[in-house]
């Protein structure tokens, strides 16, 4: 008889905040990887509901990610985060191991408070619940301010939990570049920076990501 069944690498993509797994991202390196019949693709879906979002923290999603691999039997894994999903990514990985590389778009290594002042954050506190307008969800939703709370929790970068690559736009105000500068710099065993003229999104470099995940992400 034939050989034995070839044994898929599995590829997760974590969306960023108020995105979802129908994202631009998302679907470009689905289509993408769809032609490579060694890889099995997951675009994991961190807000399917305006509940989940309106309740979603950071410690949440982590456990929401460690679900989804026990329920798929996932022994090892390659991670794509993009923004509030490289924070997941990397805080998961350093918790639960098993991600083998991991290639970040301009993540979020540690909790950065959405950008809100303190005033901002104040009022966010007083009121309960703060409107977001959900891209995926195409409607604004109260997110709780347990999302802050929880996110306090993850005021520092781990160690480099795996081999890592970081795409990041140097006119990123969203989240900006210095984090990724220093985290490479602290790091430059374990991480690789790649600086790009761009803003957050990074929509407009999917090609050359695409040519790191070919050449770093699957690579052995």
């Amino acid at each position: 008889m034939g050989g034995g069944k070839m044994e898929k690498k599995p590829v997760l993509f974590l969306h960023g905040f108020a995105s979802s797994a129908r994202s631009t991202k998302a679907r470009y390196f689905g289509q993408k990887l769809q032609d490579l019949p060694q890889i099995e693709y997951h675009a994991i879906d961190f807000n399917p509901t305006p509940l989940d979002f309106e309740y979603v923290t950071t410690t949440g999603l982590i456990d929401r990610l460690r679900q989804f691999v026990l329920d798929h039997n996932l022994e090892t894994i390659r991670i794509i985060g993009s923004s509030f999903g490289g924070l997941v990514a990397t805080q998961y990985a350093h918790r639960f191991g098993g991600a083998e590389r991991m290639l970040l778009l301009a993540p979020g290594l540690r909790w950065l408070s959405g950008g809100l002042s303190e005033g901002q954050l104040e009022a966010w506190k007083t009121a309960g619940a703060l409107p977001v307008y959900h891209k995926g969800l195409q409607n604004e939703v109260p997110v709780r301010y347990d999302l802050h709370v929880d996110g306090m929790r993850y005021l520092t970068p781990v160690q480099p939990p795996s081999a890592m690559l970081i795409i990041h736009g140097k006119n990123d105000t969203t989240v900006p570049i210095d984090d990724s500068r220093a985290y490479a710099s602290e790091h430059p065993q374990a991480v690789q920076l790649v600086e790009v003229e761009a803003d957050h999104d990074l929509n407009g470099h999917l090609e050359l990501a695409w040519e790191y995940v070919q050449s770093f992400l699957l690579g052995t």
